[in-house]
């Protein structure tokens, strides 16, 4: 038999059976499409204190310094032991001493001119004592010459004495008047006399002054702790006045003048002044410096030693008041006290003269500050600011925001957060509102959250 034509028969089932599957009405399960979403950067916002700083750079100097210049003559015979150029020295050591054998030998000089013009003027009283008393005497003696007289010319007017006896009498009386005449004559020159002495005693005074000037002159001490930083004096050598024996700077203090960009000094007075700074603010620049005490800003030195940043407290002392021609900075000056002080413990290592160091003013953090990063803030066509955030439904929307100052990277916030936005930093394209979002949060301990202080 031949079998052959049934073998068409088990295709023609199955692909009957196969269309009956395919063709019948039945719950077949459905799959929904996967709706596509933008993929976004976002980080959540929440009030934080803000705290601007702004950044200066300047070289450590002196407080003051000091000129040890010689003011007078001669050869150096002591010098201070150990003096040399970073040596420290105590207020009040005696750095060099010149010779003083000349100017000890004036001051014996003033003193013997002052005794012999104290002894001529003892004299002179003497003399005018003398004078006095013998003064006295002559007038006693004019007044018996002139009675002589009278008695005689008295007598020649009776006739009972001669012509010649009175002309006698008239010279006896005539030679007394001018012995008493020359005594009165002396007596007032006494007073001139005394006047010159007198002068005279005080130019010897005065060399006596000058000669112990000289020898306190001839001993240098420093007027107060410091650091030798320039030494052009040796023992023996011989010091003319107006010589510059050494330089000294004080270890008192230090002072940097840093240089501050004004678009990062500005927002940082901003912030410390807060509504105390407006467009009708009147501010004294004399009073620059308390202003900013009082506002509540600081400064702090630091410096990179042997891979340590290094920190010291500083002091707003003054404003240097012009600014750099070259660079356009303004300098605020800055003290720190007892450089030379190193505390190990805090990795505090003594601050030189001549170190390049970073100066860092900072503010007062402002609570509850809200800040979004500079990059995250748009703006429309007529300028006002907004930024994008994801809504409750995961979707991009628009929030305006009104802005502040510029701190760092950040802009601060002045009105349109609350907390807890969801802030989408990443640019959206096409930028279409109630476009789904896929959330990208930052990982935990990451920079990405935006801080007050730069």
């Amino acid at each position: 038999m031949n079998l052959r034509p049934l073998l068409i028969i088990p295709p023609l089932l199955a692909g009957f059976f196969g269309f009956r599957m395919m063709t019948q009405e039945g719950d077949v399960p459905t799959s929904t499409p996967k709706e596509n979403r933008l993929a976004v950067r976002v980080i959540e916002l929440e009030p934080h204190p803000v705290a601007a700083t702004a950044v200066g750079y300047g070289r450590v100097e002196p407080v003051r310094d000091w000129s040890a210049i010689s003011e007078v003559q001669g050869r150096i015979v002591t010098l201070a032991e150990g003096l040399a150029v970073g040596s420290i020295v105590e207020a009040g050591t005696v750095l060099a001493e010149i010779d003083r054998t000349d100017y000890e030998l004036a001051r014996q000089k003033s003193l013997a001119n002052i005794s012999a013009a104290e002894a001529q003027l003892a004299e002179l009283d003497r003399q005018e004592v003398n004078s006095r008393a013998s003064l006295a005497v002559e007038k006693r003696i004019l007044e018996v010459a002139q009675a002589e007289y009278d008695r005689i010319d008295s007598l020649v007017g009776r006739g009972t004495s001669t012509q010649a006896a009175l002309d006698g009498a008239q010279k006896t009386l005539l030679a007394q008047t001018n012995s008493v005449t020359q005594l009165e004559n002396t007596l007032a020159l006494f007073p001139s006399q005394r006047d010159s002495l007198q002068a005279t005693l005080a130019v010897r005074r005065a060399e006596l002054a000058e000669a112990e000037r000289s020898l306190e002159k001839a001993t240098i001490r420093a007027p107060f702790r410091g650091r030798v930083s320039e030494l052009n004096a040796e023992s023996g050598q011989f010091a003319r006045s107006g010589d510059t024996l050494l330089k000294m700077d004080d270890t008192a203090a230090v002072e940097i003048t840093a240089e501050i960009q004004p678009t990062e000094f500005v927002p940082m007075i901003t912030v410390a002044l807060g509504d105390r700074f407006d467009g009708d603010s009147v501010v004294d620049v004399a009073q620059a410096v308390q202003i900013l005490t009082e506002a509540g800003v600081t400064a702090a030195v630091s410096m990179q030693i042997a891979g340590i940043e290094a920190h010291w407290p500083a002091e707003i002392v003054r404003l240097r008041g012009t600014m750099d021609s070259e660079t356009g900075t303004l300098g605020l000056v800055v003290r720190v006290k007892d450089p030379l002080f190193s505390k190990r413990k805090i990795n505090r290592p003594p601050l030189n003269v001549g170190a390049f160091v970073t100066v860092t003013f900072s503010t007062e953090p402002r609570p509850d500050g809200m800040t979004v990063p500079r990059a995250a803030l748009r703006y429309d066509d007529e300028g006002a600011s907004f930024v994008y955030i994801a809504d409750a439904q995961e979707q991009l929307a628009v929030l305006p925001v009104e802005t502040g100052q510029v701190i760092g990277e950040n802009v601060l916030v002045l009105d349109g957060l609350a907390g807890g936005e969801l802030l989408v930093l990443t640019d959206p394209r096409p930028p279409v509102l109630g476009t789904p979002l896929e959330l990208v949060r930052p990982q935990v301990g990451s920079q990405a959250v935006p801080q007050g202080d730069q």
